[in-house]
């Protein structure tokens, strides 16, 4: 699993590292924490902001990607998880991406190397509350297996130092 900054639909990858300036994450919140089963802990990645400054554009642009250790396979929908308990909804993703690859390794940084399957709502259009599930979002038309995911925050609810979530869980057909 990979976390990214600074990376559209189509886009080349751009790595993020732990830390409290513009192109990282909080560094006891990776993206792997996404796919722990546990909704009290989270991904905040920054993007061009930093602990300190607040904006809407404050991660945008942000996410991760990974390879499926199950091999390819054909994502029909998702579920998100909000974040913590004391910032509210802010943070929360409200439009996001998901791209699919079957290519590998440093192929993987490379925007021609991905798929665009999804352009939507997080499934947070109505607040769930805290460290709760969103609503589960269908893809339309899924019918290609893939062996690597990308997901990408396009638009966040409010101005806040991160993009935040506390879990993502893919469903394969």
């Amino acid at each position: 699993m990979y976390n990214i900054w600074n990376t559209t639909a189509g886009g080349n990858s751009v790595f993020a590292v732990p830390g409290y300036t513009p192109g990282t994450y909080w560094p006891d919140q990776p993206a792997k924490n996404v796919f722990d089963g546990n909704l009290t802990t989270e991904y905040c990645n920054y993007g061009v902001c930093n602990i300190t400054y607040q904006a809407k554009a404050c991660g945008v642009e942000t996410g991760f990607y990974l390879t499926m250790s199950s091999g390819p396979n054909i994502l029909a929908a998702f579920y998100m998880g909000t974040g913590g308990v004391s910032w509210g909804r802010s943070r929360d993703p409200m439009l996001i991406t998901i791209e699919g690859s079957n290519l590998n390794g440093s192929a993987l940084t490379l925007g021609s190397s991905w798929t665009l399957i999804y352009n939507g709502t997080a499934g947070f259009i109505t607040d769930p509350g805290r460290e709760a599930w969103g609503t589960m979002q269908v893809l339309p038309n899924a019918s290609i297996p893939f062996a690597s995911y990308r997901l990408l925050v396009t638009l966040k609810e409010g101005a806040d130092i991160c993009a935040d979530y506390s879990e993502v869980q893919f469903v394969f057909n």
